[in-house]
This record gives structure tokens, sequence and C-alpha cells, in this order.
């Protein structure tokens, strides 16, 4: 996988393509929970869940790591 930052500022993208599916994991700074949420979309479909990340870098390692096990279950 070969990530590109695709949006920066309040809203940090992401995109990456996994075996033909587009990836793209969305995170920004929450202040009122002082961590970095992660939000995923395959193919442009969210993913359900909830994650939280201490770190911005962390936040998409974990949302590209949650994407592929998706698309490895499908």
């Amino acid at each position: 996988m070969v990530r590109v930052q695709t949006e920066s500022g309040m809203r940090i993208v992401q995109t990456d393509e996994y075996k033909g599916h587009k990836v793209e994991v969305v995170t920004g700074w929450d202040a009122a929970s002082d961590k970095w949420p992660v939000h995923i979309y395959i193919d442009g479909t969210k993913v359900v869940g909830q994650w939280l990340a201490d770190r911005m870098e962390e936040a998409f390692e974990h949302g590209f790591t949650i994407a592929t096990q998706e698309i490895d279950q499908r």
C-alpha cells in the first residue's frame, strides 16, 4: 500500500488501494476527548465502528489495518 494524503487541516485524509478497493482513512484531533477519532471508508462506504487513537500516525495505522482486515474477510 502506498498512502497518499489528500486533505489536511481540521480533517486529515489519507487514501490507498488494497486488492482493488479504494481505502480512505479520515481523522482530526478532537478537543473534547483529546484523541484522534478514526473513520474508515472502503469504496466510499463507511466501515461501522468507533476507534480512537492517541496520535495522528496511530490513527492512520489503525485505520488502514482495520480496512485491510475488512477487505480480507469479504
